[in-house]
C-alpha cells in the first residue's frame, strides 16, 4: 500500500467526514430555543466521506484539506 502526502509534504492522517447527533436538551425556552445539557449522541451509521468535486477529501497533519488528485506519493524508505 502506497503511502501519500500533502503537496506541502505533510501526512495525511484521515479524511474529511460528517456525521450526525441528537445534542441533549433540559428543556425548551417560551421562544423555542433549546436549552442545552451538555452531551451529544452521534449517530455513527450516518457518517459518510465528504467529497469535494465528486472527490473524497483527505486532511493533512496541519488541517488542511486535499482530494487525492493533489496527493502526492511519499518516496519508499527502507529501514536502517
Amino acid at each position: 500500500m502506497a503511502r501519500y502526502v500533502s503537496p506541502k509534504g505533510h501526512d495525511i492522517v484521515g479524511t474529511y467526514e460528517r456525521v450526525y447527533g441528537i445534542a441533549q436538551i433540559s428543556e425548551i425556552t417560551a421562544e423555542g430555543e433549546p436549552v442545552y445539557a451538555g452531551g451529544t449522541k452521534i449517530d455513527w451509521d450516518s457518517q459518510e466521506t465528504l467529497t469535494r468535486n465528486g472527490k473524497r477529501v483527505f486532511v493533512d497533519e496541519g488541517g488542511d484539506e486535499w482530494t487525492f488528485d493533489q496527493l502526492v506519493k511519499a518516496e519508499e524508505t527502507e529501514d536502517a
